[in-house]
């Protein structure tokens, strides 16, 4: 199961970076929450899904798990490519974690059901 602390030790092993502990588990929270907002809490089983709270510790289980867990590293790894200036890593970076976070999805979707009572707009 992937934790705060394991991804955050990849980021490091991949890409050393100078920004603080605090800062890189505040973006991967960041991640967290589009996992919780996007993906589970829209289905049904991951209405009550909630985002860790920012002071959550190193051992926090983190929702998505191997093999799509990679989403997480990539998401941080494009802030400390923004946060540096590095706009072409930063894209390349946000192209791993859209890519990863759809695939995610539609893993997610095909496991799970849309949640009821969802209204669709009628349009005249």
């Amino acid at each position: 199961m992937a934790t705060v602390k394991q991804v955050l030790e990849q980021v490091d092993a991949m890409l050393p970076n100078q920004y603080t502990t605090a800062e890189k588990r505040r973006w991967l929270l960041q991640a967290e929450g589009f996992v919780v907002r996007e993906v589970h809490q829209p289905h049904a089983g991951g209405e009550e899904t909630e985002v860790p709270p920012e002071d959550a510790g190193e051992d926090t289980v983190l929702l998505v798990q191997p093999p799509y867990d990679e989403l997480y590293r990539h998401y941080v790894e494009a802030q400390i490519h923004y946060a540096n200036g590095e706009m072409e890593r930063y894209n390349n970076a946000c192209a791993a974690w859209n890519n990863a976070l759809l695939t995610y999805r539609d893993f997610w979707c095909r496991s799970h059901m849309p949640r009821q009572g969802v209204k669709a707009l009628r349009l005249m």
